[in-house]
């Protein structure tokens, strides 16, 4: 194996691939691949040797849509691959206080198991709960987001401590009497309105105004039941209620107080001295895989979060990144970095940046490399690829992560080949209107001429 420098300088001074690489013909016979109105760029080399396998508009900055989560969870890896993320309960005098640490992947259920680690710590009834947000104050959206995409279940706003990933299930049902609806698991400061009418059925709540009206509206077929996934306006508040209804249900929320709202707010010295009575930990390796195989962009932003240390943030986090490109030899006119999950289409990266950051972590092997690989798709079997590549040489030898926002759809990394090579490999498609089922497919071409080698 090679060392990193030796790959590192393939990819600053070999930008053309040579014209006798044997699989640059079927690669430029792909359809699309000389469409003049959109973007194509590509690399993949080989790790083993160093051998530039194909190199098309490597440096030119695109967007990398989840594409930027491997430089996201790649910066995770380097720095905390054992590391594990708390979330505390704590209770004093009737106050129970939830008290985040930025995991993703909390759920409700979780919350029922603090409520019953606080009954059988043998706690006094609660009268209040406060919820406190590491990243209380902080933006809830990224930059270069689209205000439009809310309140789309795929791009919750972005707190410390949120349940069932920012999200309420509104669950609507064809009754006797036209449509009923419900909010669940809890409603909390959300409104519900049904206004049964023609048309297809809708599920909206209000962005600016009205956050947290939740309308449904339309019809269902006799007997029909639909579920559909919105974002709340407020993950730390909503949570908050979810805590509530968990502490009623173990009998353990005095009854007269169980509608009253919750506390947000952000850290205090003063939370240290609380007297923890449960927890829930949740190992980084559940984030890391759930981010990358389901292209997950709330667990993207808060591991973005964690990459910069304590105290979380995002400025502290794409400094952490923007210091690993630097590591790499990426000056920052190279690049432009502004989340942590790609939705922003502000941040701007280049094939080269992308396929350093997996020359790198190849490199890197231990601990560090394993998680980074295993979270990877894998063609036709796992995650975003489980559809794609079946019946084709890449089946089961491309583990790499998608990437895709209007317009733009990517995918880049590692093929192991039917003749024991390892690749690692780059494509960035931009600027093209309509479905992106085209460019996957001339992606899905790409990896099997080279998973064929």
């Amino acid at each position: 194996m090679v060392r990193r420098a030796v790959l590192l300088g393939v990819l600053a001074f070999g930008c053309a691939a040579p014209r006798t690489s044997p699989v640059l013909a079927p690669i430029e016979a792909l359809p699309g691949w000389d469409d003049p109105a959109v973007a194509v760029a590509a690399l993949a080399i080989d790790l083993y040797t160093g051998e530039q396998l194909v190199a098309r508009d490597a440096a030119r900055l695109l967007r990398p849509a989840s594409t930027q989560k491997l430089l996201t969870t790649a910066a995770v890896c380097r720095r905390a691959p054992a590391q594990s993320i708390r979330t505390h309960l704590a209770v004093e005098a009737g106050v129970a206080t939830l008290i985040g640490g930025g995991d993703p992947l909390l759920q409700h259920r979780d919350l029922a198991a603090l409520a019953a680690a606080a009954l059988r710590a043998g706690v006094a009834p609660i009268h209040s709960v406060h919820v406190v947000d590491p990243l209380f104050g902080a933006p809830r959206f990224g930059e270069g987001w689209m205000w439009d995409d809310e309140p789309s279940a795929f791009m919750p706003a972005i707190s410390g401590v949120t349940v069932d990933g920012g999200c309420v299930t509104v669950a609507v049902r064809s009754g006797s009497d036209g449509l009923v609806a419900a909010l669940s698991p809890v409603a909390g400061a959300l409104s519900l309105a049904v206004v049964p009418g023609p048309g297809r059925l809708s599920v909206e709540r209000g962005r600016y105004r009205e956050a947290h009206a939740v309308t449904v509206a339309g019809q269902l077929r006799r007997g029909e039941a639909v579920e559909r996934r919105i974002t709340v306006p407020d993950p730390a508040e909503y949570t908050g209620w979810a805590l509530i209804a968990a502490l009623e249900s173990s009998g353990l929320m005095a009854p007269e107080r169980a509608a009253a709202p919750p506390v947000v707010r952000g850290p205090s010295e003063a939370d240290g001295r609380l007297p923890i009575v449960a927890s829930v930990e949740r190992p980084l390796r559940e984030v890391l895989l759930r981010t990358n195989k389901d292209s997950d962009n709330l667990c993207a932003e808060l591991l973005l979060r964690h990459a910069g240390g304590a105290p979380l943030s995002a400025e502290r986090g794409l400094a952490a990144l923007e210091a690993d490109c630097a590591a790499l030899g990426f000056d920052p006119s190279r690049f432009r970095l502004s989340d942590g999950s790609g939705v922003s289409h502000y941040t701007l990266v280049s094939a080269e940046l992308l396929l350093a950051t997996l020359v790198d972590m190849h490199e890197a092997g231990g601990a560090a490399h394993e998680l980074f690989r295993e979270s990877l798709p894998i063609a036709g079997v796992d995650g975003t690829l489980a559809t794609r590549m079946r019946g084709t040489p890449a089946e089961g030898r491309v583990r790499a992560k998608t990437g895709t926002i209007s317009g733009v759809s990517n995918l880049a990394g590692y093929i192991d080949t039917v003749s024991g090579r390892r690749l690692a490999f780059v494509v960035l498609v931009q600027n093209f209107v309509g479905p992106a089922g085209r460019w996957r497919a001339l992606q899905d071409e790409f990896c099997a001429v080279l998973a064929a080698l």
